[in-house]
């Protein structure tokens, strides 16, 4: 036998028993327990001790991964309790790696369950590496329950056993407010410490931190993040030139150079094959990271295949994904969704939520409810509460699939319960509004401070949101409040906080007028590259609210952010063009940038475009492909496109005004939840617009108006913007 990855230990054997105790034999079932090593045992050497250790969490790490068998697992965990031999006590013994011992299985699925035990037996042995496993299984969430104060909980301890990994772990999840209380200095002290040592992880580390964007920001400062991975790639780190790279690219904290940045990462991924970069050049040039590389799916593509061919399961999933929608590469739908089943049958929950997001878009293929929802729910079931929140969506903002509020709010309750912070906002929200719950606005509210209370941003920025447009009947508007609001989220690092904050300093709303700082809010998150940031300032600058209009420098700010992967920042161009005002009418521009939008996926645009097309407004009139695009949309899930389509058929622009098919399209807006539609059915049967005058049929729209202008009837994917 090949004696690969060996851990040797000289073992001095004498006065040591030959056998593990009975009690200590594996189980035959998939949660295999490894030898207890009894207190006699303990007396081996530490070298014989760290070996074994090693092997059981090699062979934890076939479990995790999807590796191994029962059988071939116990096969292993034979050889290792047969390894004493008391004739022989001045022998080596060479502990062979579990993969070379029983070889590796491809089918196998993931058993994160007996992985925690193996790692459970070698952290008993003293090793703080598999505290350390431990810790990352938790972390990260892929075969088992994200549990962020679990994973601190083993963080903490292999810290203690010296790890400076795990110091470093322990360090970023307190600056983060992670699985423990938030202490952003104690934790950047930590970070610091092991960063002045010359560190070059603690150094990456301390970038991500000051880098905007990223998860648990402490402060958004690009120029720091930079000079942090800078000095890491002087220690010749490549995570942090892969960083480096990506910041040149996008001009993010240094001076934009594309090709510059690009060839940085080549360089590393030439060099080291390694699979991140690849991911990292996809990402960049499909803008899922929201680079400003001009979108290129085929290179993406290319990329991605290239991470998926070495193996890697990031790589995969975004192949998969691309090949189902088409992007980059003549679409393939069932082969992109065989990758992602594949990555799944092996219990990979963002494979299985990556999968049930597939199977519930109309805009890639007709939905495939009963599959959506079972790869959700196998998601669910290996302890993936984010699986529940997307259940809950499915069946709350979901247009393609039947509303179903009561439903919703369970799943929503399960991923509470299961910790999920998203799903406490969702119950918090819903409890206010009465959705698929009995109404119970102090409940509701105190649900989402009880998160706010304890810093989380999101909750922060719901709040705010809610309190700065009020809800009629349930919740008056308090914009002091809502400031209050925006402002503890941007003081905890949070984009979103600050670029709200800015807006409403700019306008007066809840505080002190003051354009300059407000502005200078905004504008400090759109140059560090937010797309939201972009998005506001582009309407601060269109709306007057800084006291002026500067439609050019709006429209500068949109592009940007259009760039930054923000289609509906297109449509808002359009708008400007189509409108105009402080600039000229310009159809033929407004139609152009509908068709970018549309083209882009964003399904307003494609609205505009068919709506315009239809007129021949801005381009040659096509009546029937404008309206086809228009019920295409429609058919997508978004209501207003209905709307539409019956002011079409009572415009005159496409024929004769037809008055049954604008409340055939009416009706079917109103029946998704849309008031206005009913509104305009009350007004057309009280002016006779088209069909017979019938005051009794108008009143009895306009009451139905009435009822669904009550919150508690939102329209799904309405729900409140944070």
């Amino acid at each position: 036998m090949r004696i690969g990855w060996l851990c040797l230990a000289s073992v001095m054997m004498s006065g040591i028993a030959a056998e593990a105790s009975p009690d200590a034999q594996a189980q035959s079932s998939p949660a295999v327990k490894p030898p207890v090593l009894q207190s006699r045992q303990l007396a081996r050497p530490d070298g014989f001790i760290k070996a074994v250790a090693s092997s059981y969490m090699a062979l934890g790490d076939l479990y995790r991964d999807g590796k191994t068998t029962v059988g071939g697992a116990e096969a292993a965990l034979a050889y290792y309790r047969g390894l004493a031999n008391p004739g022989r006590p001045d022998a080596i013994y060479a502990i062979i790696s579990p993969s070379d011992l029983m070889g590796t299985s491809e089918d196998a699925p993931a058993d994160p369950f007996a992985a925690t035990e193996l790692y459970l037996q070698a952290a008993a042995m003293g090793s703080a590496e598999a505290l350390m496993r431990l810790g990352d299984l938790y972390r990260e969430g892929r075969v088992v329950a994200a549990d962020p104060k679990r994973a601190y909980i083993f963080y903490d301890q292999a810290a203690k056993a010296g790890s400076d990994d795990a110091k470093l772990r322990v360090g970023e999840m307190l600056a983060r407010g992670q699985g423990v209380s938030r202490d952003t200095g104690k934790g950047l002290a930590i970070i610091a410490a092991l960063a002045d040592s010359g560190n070059a992880e603690a150094l990456v580390l301390l970038g991500d931190l000051y880098r905007p964007g990223g998860p648990g920001m402490v402060a958004m400062d690009p120029a720091k993040a930079f000079d942090f991975y800078r000095k890491a790639v002087a220690l010749g780190y490549d995570a942090a030139k892969l960083r480096i790279g990506e910041m040149t690219a996008i001009g993010q904290g240094v001076a934009k150079d594309v090709n510059a940045g690009i060839a940085m990462i080549e360089e590393v991924v030439a060099r080291t094959r390694n699979p991140a970069g690849l991911v990292l050049l996809g990402s960049l040039y499909s803008r899922t990271d929201g680079g400003v590389i001009s979108i290129d799916f085929a290179k993406a593509f290319g990329y991605f295949r290239r991470a998926a061919d070495s193996g890697d399961e990031t790589g995969i999933l975004r192949t998969g994904e691309m090949l189902a929608r088409g992007r980059g590469i003549g679409q393939s739908y069932q082969a992109g969704r065989a990758m992602l089943a594949g990555l799944a049958d092996h219990g990979d929950t963002f494979a299985l939520i990556a999968l049930g997001d597939l199977l519930s878009d109309p805009t890639v293929a007709p939905v495939d409810l009963p599959a959506a929802v079972a790869s959700y729910d196998k998601a669910a079931s290996l302890g993936h509460s984010d699986a529940l929140v997307r259940l809950g969506d499915l069946y709350s903002r979901n247009g393609s699939v039947a509303s179903e509020l009561p439903r919703a709010f369970s799943y929503y309750v399960r991923a509470s319960q299961a910790g999920n912070i998203v799903g406490k906002l969702r119950v918090g929200e819903m409890t206010l509004l009465g959705r698929g719950t009995n109404r119970d606005v102090d409940a509701g509210l105190a649900q989402m401070n009880a998160l706010a209370d304890d810093g989380d941003p999101e909750a922060l920025n719901l709040l705010g949101a809610l309190y700065q447009h009020g809800i009629g009947g349930l919740l008056q508007a308090d914009p002091a409040r809502a400031y209050g609001y925006f402002s503890k989220s941007a003081d905890a690092g949070n984009v979103i906080g600050s670029v709200r904050a800015g807006e409403m300093m700019v306008r007066g709303q809840g505080t002190t007028k003051n354009v300059v700082d407000g502005l200078a809010l905004v504008r400090a998150a759109a140059d560090a590259g937010s797309s939201e940031a972009l998005m506001s300032l582009g309407t601060l600058m269109a709306d007057g609210s800084t006291g002026a209009f500067d439609a050019p420098e709006a429209v500068r700010a949109y592009e940007k952010a259009a760039v930054l992967g923000r289609p509906d920042a297109l449509v808002r161009i359009g708008d400007i063009y189509r409108v105009g005002g402080p600039i000229p009418v310009d159809p033929g521009k407004a139609f152009e940038f509908y068709r970018r939008a549309g083209l882009a996926g964003d399904e307003t645009g494609r609205l505009r475009q068919g709506e315009m097309t239809a007129r021949g407004e801005g381009t040659s009139q096509d009546i029937a492909a404008g309206l086809d695009l228009v019920r295409q949309v429609g058919a997508a899930g978004d209501p207003y496109a209905y709307v539409v389509l019956g002011d079409l058929h009572l415009s005159g622009a496409i024929g004769s005004i037809d008055g049954p098919a604008a409340v055939a399209a009416y009706e079917s807006a109103a029946r998704q939840g849309r008031a206005d539609a009913l509104l305009r059915l009350g007004d057309l049967y009280r002016d006779g617009r088209g069909v017979p005058a019938d005051g009794k049929k108008a009143a009895e729209y306009y009451l139905k108006a009435v009822d669904a202008e009550d919150p508690t009837a939102t329209a799904p994917g309405e729900g409140v913007r944070y």
